[in-house]
């Protein structure tokens, strides 16, 4: 099987991504500056900003790419065995995870920050993030096809279940109104969102 080898610029780009990641997690964003990503991802400062306008949108990157790592199709496959409710029960779990883990609060905060003043950009970016690029979406989007859900507009439906995730398991913890659920919280909401958004759409 022939595997396309990477360009330079794209390994160039894996390599930012890499270092912003390092870098992020030990000195924080704020106090990480494009000079140090540049030295640790071993390319000039021109080569960053060539792929990156500003941090911002650097940090921006990182989110998709953590929530995409978050949602795979395996993670879908390895659900066959387990009940409608409970396989509903285990994507939430998992996005909810993501959501509020300390290290994508501290990056959504700063993206926050960066598009507080401009609210179409900041809609268009978390479009690209949450939408339809998930394993939810994709599993809503199965159930329907077998008929085990009844569901219009699934992309709707989809909006609805990160609205009720994201009221307890995201903006309590950009705010700072409260820390990042615990394990067990985290399972209690997955459960009761879930029973919910079934008894409503399930066939």
């Amino acid at each position: 099987m022939n595997t396309k080898r990477k360009g330079r610029s794209e390994l160039k780009r894996e390599a930012i991504l890499t270092a912003a990641k390092q870098a992020f997690q030990e000195f924080g964003v704020q106090n990480t500056s494009m000079d140090k990503l540049s030295a640790l991802a071993q390319v000039s400062k021109r080569t960053v900003y060539n792929h990156f306008s500003s941090k911002e949108a650097l940090v921006v990157e990182l989110l998709s790419e953590l929530w995409r790592e978050a949602t795979t199709e395996e993670e879908i496959s390895g659900l066959a065995n387990l009940s409608l409710e409970e396989q509903l029960i285990v994507l939430l779990e998992s996005e909810i995870n993501v959501a509020t883990a300390p290290h994508y609060i501290e990056l959504a905060k700063v993206a926050m920050s960066h598009y507080f003043h401009k609210p179409e950009e900041l809609k268009e970016q978390e479009a690209k993030i949450s939408k339809k690029d998930t394993a939810i979406f994709r599993w809503l989007g199965q159930q329907v096809e077998v008929g085990t859900l009844k569901i219009e507009d699934i992309e709707f439906a989809n909006i609805q279940l990160h609205s009720l995730v994201k009221g307890s398991a995201f903006w309590p913890q950009v705010m700072g109104m409260h820390p990042s659920l615990t394990q067990d919280q985290a399972r209690q909401l997955a459960t009761q969102t879930a029973k919910m958004f079934l008894s409503h759409y399930r066939a």
